[in-house]
């Protein structure tokens, strides 16, 4: 998989994630709204450690 392809994951990842920040309740968190938050926070760390092995920027 080339750079380009990891970013375009990432983006994915990313904008997955923000959604389900958005549609986290103040109150009475559903156990699979949390183990959709850890998978995608997990998949997102996986693709900057791919991307990034040296630990530099994630500026992309």
């Amino acid at each position: 998989m080339d750079k380009k392809e990891l970013l375009l994951q990432l983006n994915i990842v990313e904008q997955k994630l923000a959604d389900v920040k958005a549609r986290w309740p103040f109150h009475s968190v559903q156990p699979r709204m949390v183990a959709e938050r850890e998978d995608l926070e997990e998949e997102r760390e996986r693709l900057r450690r791919l991307l990034f092995p040296e630990g530099g920027t994630n500026d992309y």
